[in-house]
């Protein structure tokens, strides 16, 4: 293992746990997580209001053109999007409205990473127990005031 600080560890660990956790509400989908990463990408590009076309989302999404081709036509083929042809691209719309399903895993997604943001953020300004290589409290110990 790395002899990284105790602080690094620490915040490698809440990143990991971010990672960990988006791969498993990916799964949880049901369907194929490269067709989810695909539709995400078109999400992007719908949202940002510059819808990419297959070679963007390939980039996008680290998956072969004919990949990202492939669950283009099976989202298509599902009535999640239309394609539309512009000149020489062709570009992936999102139609309709969000499943249940798919709001419901935007939401624990935002949970994963608000609780992500709050350790990394507690972790700048608290200390780290180096023998136990976890986060100590901002807690303050207690003390016994003698009364007498």
């Amino acid at each position: 293992m790395p002899n990284l600080p105790a602080k690094e560890r620490v915040r490698r660990i809440a990143v990991i746990k971010l990672i960990l956790g988006a791969r498993a509400e990916l799964s949880a989908l049901g369907e194929s997580r490269d067709l989810h990463l695909v539709l995400m990408a078109i999400r992007l590009g719908n949202y940002q209001g510059r819808p990419l076309d297959e070679t963007a989302l390939a980039v996008a999404t680290s998956l072969p053109r004919t990949t990202v081709i492939r669950h283009i036509k099976a989202l298509e083929e599902l009535g999640r999007i239309k394609v539309v042809n512009t000149g020489r691209r062709a570009l992936p719309i999102l139609i309709g409205t969000d499943r249940p399903l798919t709001k419901g895993f935007y939401k624990r997604l935002e949970q994963l990473v608000v609780q992500a943001s709050a350790n990394l953020s507690k972790l700048d300004s608290s200390q780290v127990d180096s023998q136990r290589k976890e986060m100590l409290t901002d807690r303050q110990p207690s003390h016994r005031r003698d009364r007498g």
